[in-house]
Order: structure tokens, then C-alpha cells, then sequence
């Protein structure tokens, strides 16, 4: 067992060596340009005057790239700051939010529907499960933004707990073809989180993406 062991680590070894030989990183390549500079004379016989003014300009490129990406990394930096110290002025703000839902709260949940045109509209609620809870028809509305308001209540008139519901919107139009249609949801933001390179808002223990935003008023 110990003379496989010392097979296996040796030939870890040589693996990782060769590894080693078959790649080469930024220093590696500015050690052995410059190596290559310092032995190589430009008025020598056999050497050639613009392979060596070639190699000095590659050197100087290079060494402008790495420059100009060591600032790039810092504005990069500095703007980040600045846009997530913009971004947590939103809090206490409401905001519309593209998606849909009922987040019932004493009795009462409110979602925007915006229709391209005028239609007639019937709003299915149902709970976490999927389950129906209310039917709302809505009759026919017109073309542009309509708050739908819920009261909370299931199709017995029992009054439903507090908490996200789901919405299923149903538009007809006139012609008896189904009409286009967007809905949103306004919410006062709460608190603004930073995770793995994005922006969310909060609010009432609903999270979503800065994204999703439609628009930001007082």
C-alpha cells in the first residue's frame, strides 16, 4: 500500500509539474519578454531591427492594458458604491412593480391592471395551494390603468387571513378574442437588499428585483 501511495503523490507531482510547464500567466509572459530584451542585440548579426521594435511595443501595449483594467476595476468600484447609495433613498417610497397578486393585509389587497383596450375582465383568486378562493368579476373596463381591490373575503363571504395570494386574469374583448393586458403591484419599499451582484427591494415580506420596476413615486 505505501509503494502506491508514493506512485499516486508521484504522479500527482508530475501531473502538477506538467501543468505547470504547459501554461503561462501574465508574469510568466512579462519575464520572458523581458529576458528575451535584455539578450537580444538589435545591431547583432542576424537580428532583425523591427522584430525588436515589434517586441517593444507588444511590451508597452500590454503593460497599457494592464493599466487601463486596474482603472477600469476601481470606477467600477466607485460606481457601485454610489448606485447602491441611490438605490437605499427608495426606502419609504412606493413603487409599481411589474407582476401580479393580492398581498391582503386588514381586509384589503389592491393590484393594477392596464388594458390596451376596453374589455371585459374576471379576476380568479387563489391561495398558496392553488386552490380558488373569490371570483371577481369585473364587468367591462376601459382601455388604461384599473385598480382591482379585494376585501379579503372568499366566495362564502368568510373573511380570508392575511398573506400573498395568487391572480389569474381572464380580458375579452368586444370581438370574443382574448385582449392584451399588464398588471403590476404598488408597494411602499421597506428595505433595500444587496445579494450576488443584484438589487431587491422589500416590502411587507415581499422581495423583488429592482429590475422589475415599472415606476417610483413619492
Amino acid at each position: 500500500m505505501e509503494t502506491g501511495m508514493i506512485s499516486a503523490t508521484t504522479a500527482a507531482t508530475a501531473t502538477s509539474a506538467t501543468t505547470a510547464k504547459n501554461s503561462l500567466d501574465k508574469d510568466g509572459f512579462l519575464k520572458l519578454l523581458v529576458a528575451q530584451l535584455k539578450n537580444q542585440d538589435p545591431t547583432g548579426a542576424g537580428q532583425d531591427p523591427n522584430q525588436m521594435v515589434q517586441q517593444l511595443t507588444s511590451f508597452s501595449s500590454l503593460e497599457q492594458s494592464q493599466q487601463t483594467n486596474t482603472l477600469l476595476q476601481g470606477l467600477q468600484a466607485q460606481t457601485s458604491g454610489l448606485f447602491q447609495a441611490q438605490t437605499a433613498s427608495l426606502v419609504g417610497k412606493n413603487v409599481k412593480v411589474d407582476g401580479s397578486g393580492f398581498n391582503l393585509k386588514a381586509g384589503a389587497a389592491t393590484m393594477n391592471l392596464e388594458l390596451g383596450a376596453a374589455a371585459k375582465v374576471t379576476v380568479t383568486v387563489k391561495d398558496a395551494n392553488g386552490k380558488v378562493v373569490a371570483i371577481l368579476p369585473q364587468g367591462t373596463l376601459p382601455r388604461g390603468v384599473t385598480a382591482l381591490n379585494w376585501d379579503g373575503r372568499d366566495t362564502a363571504g368568510n373573511v380570508m387571513p392575511d398573506g400573498a395570494y395568487k391572480v389569474e386574469v381572464t380580458a375579452t374583448g368586444d370581438d370574443g378574442k382574448a385582449a392584451a393586458f399588464r398588471t403590476s403591484l404598488t408597494m411602499k419599499v421597506d428595505a433595500v437588499t444587496f445579494k450576488d451582484g443584484g438589487i431587491y427591494l422589500a416590502s411587507g415580506g415581499n422581495i423583488f428585483s429592482l429590475a422589475d420596476v415599472l415606476e417610483i413615486s413619492a
